[in-house]
């Protein structure tokens, strides 16, 4: 497998260079501390220096370039901490795209951040880098999300969080200080923040998710969260909570959600199964599972109809386009990935589509919240109508990633459990509908025609995302359920 991800590895791209003439600085630690410390801090500096300079996440967008973040520590020269930050650097075909992207996008938003004390230690939170095609930032400043500055600023957030609360409880409450911090900040598009708010004296804390995308996401939750709530407090059979709706900000795109208890728990008990045998407790990883296929079913029997259409032939729209991305910068990886698409289309045929249904859309063992009393489904970004399959073989997919990550392929004993965990959640699936033979018959099919369909997704994000571990096990993932498949019958 080794020689094949060197060959597939997108950093030994020739044609990624030729694109982005500053990817090679871009991936080295050293040389971008050199260009940050000089573009962000100046000259002198002022005294200051950043300390450490660690490279985490990068992603290539097909015909929008790459963005690469740093983890920065900053420190006086006496060598005193300062802080820290997060550094993105963007870049872009050439010197001009480079220059036309900072001017028109970024500058604005480094004007607004002047005198906002989470960049005091730096001369500029924003500079652009010519020579390499570069435009470096200092978080929140981000293109896609211009609105990240006002939503991250504690002084603007604490009155639209108090008129927020406010409308939920009575009396007016107190609260004096904000405090900001990132949940969740992922390569593109999104950004979910956490908003501490602190009362007077006794009051107690209150703690609110904020989410900002770029698109029109954040508008969806804000119109079905209260309206699958609603239909949920119908329904008398098994329950799961999901986020209250505090409050939409349309100028920021920022709706605001109530925090949920609970952790993710599936994979850490499957992982914990597949190590050691597992431990008695509550819950048991059936327990979970079988809880994980009672909130996709009562999902999908909401009857919310909000969320664009999203079926196999959408699928393989983005499977096509991201064929023909792998074709020109990873020929041997294209080659097999156009191979797999083709499955796709051969067991897309091979059955008819399911009717469609309120769906997540990402559904994975991260979004389900555990805590004592109850599960908890979160993330609603990615809301739609499309089969039930979708969501279901969405799941499966990463618990099969998270079980080629714990155990050794070539265990058998991990492959039985894997196997076991996974049959027993699309049979829970089952009972919860109540579905008679010929619709579970149906059911099944689509399942595993969405499953591969997830795993192709993984492959290509994680090939355009520079991770490598987790692109070697879908692509073996790949591998082995297509090989599964054609002993199945159709």
């Amino acid at each position: 497998m080794s020689p094949f991800l060197d060959a597939i590895d997108l950093l030994r791209s020739a044609a990624l260079r030729n694109e982005l003439p500053g990817v090679d600085a871009a991936f080295d630690e050293t040389v971008m501390r050199r260009h940050l410390q000089a573009a962000l801090l100046g000259k002198s500096g002022n005294g200051n220096m950043i300390g450490r300079c660690e490279r985490r996440q990068a992603v290539y967008q097909p015909d929008h370039g790459c963005v690469v973040r740093y983890a920065l520590e900053v420190c006086h020269g006496t060598g005193r901490p300062l802080g820290q930050a997060l550094a993105s650097a963007c870049l872009f075909p050439s010197a001009r795209s480079s220059r036309q992207h900072f001017e028109s996008r970024l500058r604005p938003l480094a004007a607004a951040m002047r005198g906002r004390p989470d960049v005091a230690a730096f001369s500029a939170p924003a500079a652009l880098l010519e020579p390499l095609a570069m435009a470096v930032t200092l978080f929140p400043i981000d293109a896609d999300l211009p609105t990240l500055v006002a939503a991250t600023d504690p002084t603007v957030m604490l009155e639209i969080l108090r008129g927020a609360l406010d409308r939920r409880t009575r009396p007016r409450l107190a609260q004096v200080s904000c405090r900001v911090d990132v949940a969740h900040y992922p390569r593109q598009h999104h950004c979910v923040l956490r908003y501490t708010l602190e009362g007077e004296g006794d009051a107690p804390r209150a703690t609110v998710f904020g989410k900002i995308a770029r698109d029109d996401r954040a508008t969806l939750t804000a119109a079905a969260l209260p309206e699958l709530r609603e239909r949920l407090d119908r329904v008398r059979t098994r329950r799961f909570a999901v986020p209250r709706l505090l409050g939409f900000v349309q100028a920021l795109r920022l709706v605001l959600l109530e925090a949920m208890p609970g952790a993710p728990l599936v994979l850490p008990l499957l992982r914990e199964r597949l190590g050691t045998g597992g431990a008695p407790g509550t819950p048991t990883l059936e327990g979970a599972v079988e809880q994980a296929a009672a909130v996709a079913a009562g999902l999908h029997g909401s009857g919310v109809g909000r969320g664009r259409q999203r079926g196999i032939q959408e699928e393989r729209v983005e499977l096509e386009q991201a064929l023909t991305v792998l074709d020109r910068f990873s020929p041997g990886l294209g080659g097999e990935y156009r191979e797999w698409v083709d499955s796709v289309k051969a067991l897309a045929a091979a059955s008819e589509p399911l009717p469609a249904c309120f769906s997540h859309g990402d559904f994975s063992p991260s979004q389900l919240l555990f805590s004592s009393d109850q599960c908890s489904l979160i993330d609603f970004d990615t809301i739609c109508q499309a089969e039930p399959a979708l969501d279901l073989g969405q799941f499966l997919a990463y618990l099969r990633l998270a079980a080629r990550k714990a155990a050794e392929p070539a265990s058998a004993d991990g492959r039985e459990i894997t196997e076991r965990v996974c049959a027993r959640f699309v049979d829970a699936y089952v009972r919860e509908c109540d579905l008679g033979p010929g619709a579970e018959s149906i059911l099944r099919r689509r399942v595993r025609l969405y499953e591969i369909v997830s795993l192709l997704r993984l492959v290509f994000h994680s090939w355009r995302k520079f991770k490598g571990e987790r692109l070697a096990f879908a692509v073996e993932l790949v591998r082995d359920r297509l090989g599964a498949l054609a002993g199945w019958p159709t």
